[in-house]
């Protein structure tokens, strides 16, 4: 077999499965992957885009005023003239690093939060897209909640392990951040514990590292040009700073979700002959 029909032409790439189907999830390549998820995309871009717009434009309007207003540095040396001058300044300085320590630390705990909503509930929305099930906002984010906790813990274990092999002369560290790629859907979709999804992960890419790694960076240029191109729009004023960079977040954050999700179903179709039954019956429990 050639891989090509009569007329010489490549044949097109396997559908999703269809959530009235209980067949095999065929095996993809990287095209294949992307492919399928710009079509679940297009097929879908509203209510994904909902499920990421209720939480990036908060959020990004909150990373916008962290960074151009309450973090400023406001400790001007122009008018120094006296001693005393210069110790209020000091005094001054220090108070204003203080303030950006701790209302920095807080931020970054929300953000870390809210951050993990977000990606528990597109992942949620998107494992039920694959299936060709209509995309629930509610319903996706009702579950990200209810998992929450598990999901900061996951966040913060798997930085640690990237972390320490980043410090490791950095090729540890992308070798890890490669192996865990597939931990939230696997912590979504199968209902396991953060640890557990980590070894699952880290399971399912075992074969399959370069193929993984493919995936992430090919996907990771299409995010990075997109959102490029569009937060540049934003300059240094805080508002359009703000506008553009959540229009580049809520464009891309679906096509990232998917193309973890699509990943993730595809490596536990090659190591298991994952079933679109079997898929099903998972999103099912994992729903009640």
């Amino acid at each position: 077999m050639s891989g090509f029909d009569d007329s010489g032409a490549a044949p097109p790439p396997p559908p999703p499965p269809s959530a009235g189907g209980g067949g095999a999830i065929p095996p993809r390549g990287l095209g294949d992957i992307l492919s399928a998820a710009f079509a679940l995309y297009r097929a879908n871009a509203a209510k994904l885009i909902t499920i990421v717009a209720v939480v990036v434009v908060p959020l990004t309007f909150i990373g916008a005023f962290l960074t151009k207003v309450v973090l400023k540095q406001t400790c001007d040396a122009s008018s120094i003239q006296t001693v005393q001058d210069l110790q209020n300044l000091v005094n001054n300085c220090r108070s204003s690093a203080g303030r950006t320590l701790l209302v920095g630390a807080v931020g970054w705990l929300i953000v870390i939060a809210v951050q993990q909503l977000l990606l528990g509930a597109i992942t949620r929305g998107g494992a039920a897209a694959t299936l060709g099930r209509p995309v629930d906002v509610k319903a996706s984010y009702e579950y990200a909640f209810s998992r929450l906790a598990g999901l900061i813990g996951l966040a913060f274990l798997v930085a640690i392990v990237v972390f320490v092999g980043f410090l490791l002369f950095v090729i540890p560290g992308i070798i890890f951040l490669v192996f865990l790629a597939v931990a939230v859907p696997a912590f979504i979709v199968e209902r396991l514990g953060a640890t557990e999804s980590m070894s699952r992960s880290w399971k399912l890419v075992s074969g399959n590292w370069w193929f993984t790694f493919g995936v992430i960076i090919v996907a990771g240029i299409i995010v990075g040009v997109v959102n490029g191109i569009i937060s540049a729009f934003g300059g240094n004023n805080f508002f359009t700073y703000w506008i553009f960079s959540a229009i580049g977040q809520v464009i891309t954050a679906p096509f990232s979700a998917l193309v973890s999700v699509l990943l993730y179903l595809d490596l536990r179709s090659k190591h298991e002959g994952l079933t679109a039954g079997q898929l099903s019956t998972e999103l099912d429990a994992a729903g009640s």
